[in-house]
């Protein structure tokens, strides 16, 4: 189960589980909250992969850190009409796109984050 929370160094730390970080070679990422540009809950597109450092399988799963032809992004997918997505400035990725349970509470509680 993916994890989200605000912490005490103004940053959105996201946790995966063992299992989850087994196959996105990832435990934890932890994003200063002014890296965030915007927050969307619109159904994710996977990207053009040039490489990759985790799991993909065709036709939906990615989970890990794919480089593409528009910089690094972070992946943990199932179902991309599922997803939030966090697309960041500075940072060493370009994008987050996180399946969850419920995609628009929890990109409304990650703007309220950023208020914080």
């Amino acid at each position: 189960m993916i994890k989200i929370r605000a912490d005490k160094e103004d940053q959105i730390v996201i946790t995966l589980d063992s299992k989850e970080m087994f196959l996105a070679v990832k435990r934890q990422l932890a994003i200063p909250k002014e890296n965030v540009v915007s927050i969307s809950a619109e159904k994710a597109k996977p990207s053009w992969l040039s490489f990759k450092m985790g799991t993909h399988m065709p036709n939906g799963f990615m989970a890990g850190t794919f480089w593409t032809r528009k910089g690094k992004a972070f992946y943990y997918v199932r179902d991309f009409s599922k997803c939030v997505t966090l697309h960041l400035k500075g940072h060493e990725y370009s994008k987050v796109v996180i399946e969850v349970d419920d995609k628009q509470a929890t990109a409304e509680r990650l703007r309220e984050m950023l208020l914080e």
